[in-house]
Order: C-alpha cells, then sequence, then structure tokens
C-alpha cells in the first residue's frame, strides 16, 4: 500500500548531504480513506528499522540513502536520511531539495506500508503499519481527475533549469522536457475538424511521468 504526502522540508543539512522530511501524517484522512494514528509507526520503527529503506519514486533500483532516524512527533512520522552523496543520482535529488526548499516549496513523499491493526469501533483508523520503505517522489500529484501540465508544473521545470545543479544527463533530460511540455500547450490552429490527441490522459500522464526518471 503506497500513501503519498506532501509537507515542507524539516531540515536540510548542506555539508552532510542529511535530510529531514515528514513522510505522514496523523490525524487526518488519506485518499485511501485510511487516517494514521499517533503511535502506528513505533514498533515498526523499533523491530525493523534496519530493513526500511529510501528510494525514488518507490523504484528499488534507486536508492538514495540510509535512514538514520525516524521518530513519531504530533504532526506525524518524521523521516531523516543520510544520501549517499557519492552517487550522482541522489546529488542530483538532494540538489533539488536545496534549490525548491530555497524557494519555499517541497517535494512530495509517500511511504510503502502493510496495516496491521486496525480500530474496531472504527475501521478508517490504522493503529499498527509495518513501514518497508519512503521515497521522494517525482511528480506533481497527477491524477485522473487534474490535466498533464498545469502553471505550477511549469513553472518548476523553468525552475530547475535556471538554478539548478544536475549532471549532464539529468540537465538534459529536464531540457528536452519542458520543451515536449511547452509544445502540447501551444494553442492549436482552428479547424472546422476536430482536434483529436494520439495519446490517452492516461498515456500523456505515463509519458510525462517516465520523462523524469534517469
Amino acid at each position: 500500500m503506497l500513501k503519498s504526502f506532501e509537507h515542507s522540508i524539516k531540515d536540510i543539512n548542506k555539508e552532510k548531504g542529511i535530510v529531514t522530511m515528514y513522510v505522514n501524517a496523523f490525524g487526518n484522512k488519506d485518499s485511501d480513506g485510511d487516517i494514521s494514528v499517533k503511535g502506528s509507526f513505533a514498533k515498526t520503527i523499533k523491530e525493523n528499522m534496519h530493513r526500511i529503506k529510501h528510494f525514488l519514486n518507490h523504484n528499488p533500483d534507486m536508492l538514495l540513502g540510509v535512514p538514520v532516524k525516524l521518530v513519531e512527533d504530533d504532526f506525524g512520522l518524521l523521516a531523516t536520511s543520510q544520501m549517499n552523496m557519492s552517487k550522482q543520482i541522489a546529488k542530483d535529488v538532494f540538489a533539488d531539495y536545496v534549490l525548491f526548499a530555497e524557494h519555499n516549496k517541497t517535494l512530495e513523499h509517500s511511504v510503502r506500508v502493510q496495516d496491521i491493526k486496525r480500530d474496531d469501533e472504527d475501521e478508517a483508523r490504522v493503529l499498527e503499519y509495518r513501514l518497508w520503505e519512503f521515497s521522494t517522489l517525482y511528480s506533481w500529484g497527477a491524477n485522473a481527475k487534474t490535466p498533464l501540465v498545469n502553471i505550477k508544473s511549469m513553472d518548476d521545470l523553468e525552475l530547475m533549469i535556471r538554478d539548478g545543479h544536475y549532471s549532464d544527463e539529468k540537465s538534459k533530460q529536464i531540457e528536452e522536457l519542458y520543451k515536449r511540455l511547452k509544445d502540447l500547450l501551444k494553442p492549436q490552429p482552428l479547424s472546422d475538424e476536430p482536434v483529436i490527441s494520439t495519446l490517452s490522459e492516461k498515456e500523456q500522464i505515463l509519458l510525462f511521468k517516465n520523462s523524469l526518471k534517469f
């Protein structure tokens, strides 16, 4: 089960490549209709901390770093990750964290969990989770009811091109993606014939997400 969550980054240590972020919030109903309860991660932190991973986009081939601390506070599950700055993928993601934080923006996060115990009186309340991994997400929350590209997405891409510090490969991918998305937003010439896209909305969203991978 995947649960996405967007919130401000708690702290970034630029010298050591350490990021602290909330990866789950307590007390609010998520998109699955579940309510995480404070204490729901206590057992898995105690028993499974050594097995929990930090990935990019829930991809096990994209290991970003090692979780060095997981704690529950009144707000939610707070994760501290030591990014592996000897890997280019981690350097690029960390550059995104720094860049977005400097502009009061945030990357989204998601956890892969298994619900172990629920409240007998309220099934929506999850009392215990098993946490497998948490991920940094390269997406803007696209789903079937939202457009492929919006102004915020284009602004973020422009920000990444202008101020980001990436590998040559990723910089090229970002610029190519920006050009393709900008072409999609160009006004279409007036015609008596309807304009029919060759890609479904689902296929366009998939293309958009895959273009962000490196």
